[in-house]
């Protein structure tokens, strides 16, 4: 059974085969123990959800990114790139607050974690219950305007941000009400000229 380091490293080597990619970077750092997530869960006061503690005890961090190269797609901006960047654990169960939500603030601000921090304004979080407890389902967060569940698992997520190859906001394509948006109709556009073996029914928002 292949890892998740096995699976990103296949990932990466997908990508460095394409000729119609370029990779711009592509850097990891090693795992921590279990020792030492358990103990950063302690000391977060709550544990991480199902598949996340495993992901880590394999993966310390993953940041990539790829640019297509190909001129059938409109260069210029970014929804011809994939981006990935997946926080070090230590980051993910640190303090976010005043960062991505605010204590008492304005509703908007909701207490999310984020994790795969793709792009500066947005990124794919768990979200905290009441109680300070993770939900399963992952979200996606953009900054202090939009909270939207994908409505799928942190190890469903991994798998599909594989598929996706971290396709720019390749993540709202599981979000209803953003069929239309750019970014989606760029992603179902472009994906199968990068990606033959692209398969489309994956991207879909999905029932809770």
């Amino acid at each position: 059974m292949n890892t998740a380091a096995d699976r990103l490293d296949a990932l990466l080597a997908d990508l460095q085969r394409n000729s119609h990619v370029e990779v711009v970077h592509c850097t990891s750092t090693p795992p921590l123990s279990a020792e030492q997530i358990s103990h950063l869960s302690e000391q977060a006061g709550c544990h991480l959800p199902s598949g996340a503690e495993e992901f880590y005890r394999q993966v310390g961090s993953f940041s990539l990114e790829w640019r297509h190269t190909v001129s059938k797609i409109q260069q210029g901006d970014r929804s011809d790139y994939g981006l990935i960047n997946i926080l070090p654990v230590n980051q993910v169960l640190g303090d976010w607050s005043g960062v991505t939500w605010f204590r008492g603030g304005d509703e908007t601000y909701r207490p999310v974690v984020p994790f795969d921090m793709f792009t500066p304004e947005a990124c794919a979080a768990f979200e905290r219950r009441e109680d300070g407890t993770f939900k399963e389902e992952i979200s996606y967060h953009y900054f202090g305007e939009e909270l939207s569940s994908l409505n799928c698992t942190f190890g469903e997520y991994i798998d599909l941000l594989i598929e996706s190859r971290g396709y720019w906001y390749w993540q709202k394509t599981l979000c209803a009400g953003h069929e239309s948006s750019t970014e989606v109709t760029d992603f179902r556009q472009n994906m199968p000229m990068i990606f033959p073996e692209y398969n489309d029914d994956l991207f879909r928002p999905r029932s809770a």
